[in-house]
């Protein structure tokens, strides 16, 4: 009877250190992105208004690409955003300059079948 004790409470220590370990991979926290991309330290925002669509003509040359995808990889609320990263786009990205438009204004890249313009965000004091 001893050793069906012993089994068992050794079978529960183990399950509760395996469910331990699976959490550590888990997100603690939901984060809502919006959709951006941080190019240099200015971040480039997807306004939530229709924009009006840019076609293939509108883009200039690459201008950047992205380094990393933060949806669905970062679930720190603390999380400080790097050069390259964006909220939904793949790493590889092209980042497009807008022709008529300086790159410190506006930025363009191909999402979900459309090419979606990405307003700079003023600099916070």
């Amino acid at each position: 009877m001893a050793s069906k004790v012993v089994v068992l409470l050794v079978a529960l220590l183990l399950t509760g250190a395996c469910q331990l370990l699976d959490s550590s991979s888990r997100c603690n926290a939901q984060i809502d992105w919006v959709n951006f991309i941080q190019v240099g330290s200015t971040q480039y925002v997807a306004g939530p208004q229709p924009a009006i669509a840019l076609q293939g003509s509108d883009l200039g040359p690459v201008y950047a690409h992205v380094k990393f995808r933060v949806s669905g990889n970062i679930c720190d609320p603390n999380y400080r955003l790097k050069d390259g990263d964006a909220a939904f786009l793949d790493a590889g990205t092209p980042i497009y300059r807008v022709n008529g438009q300086p790159p410190s204004a506006e930025l363009a890249a191909r999402f979900n079948r459309q090419i979606v313009a990405y307003e700079a965000m003023a600099p916070v004091s």
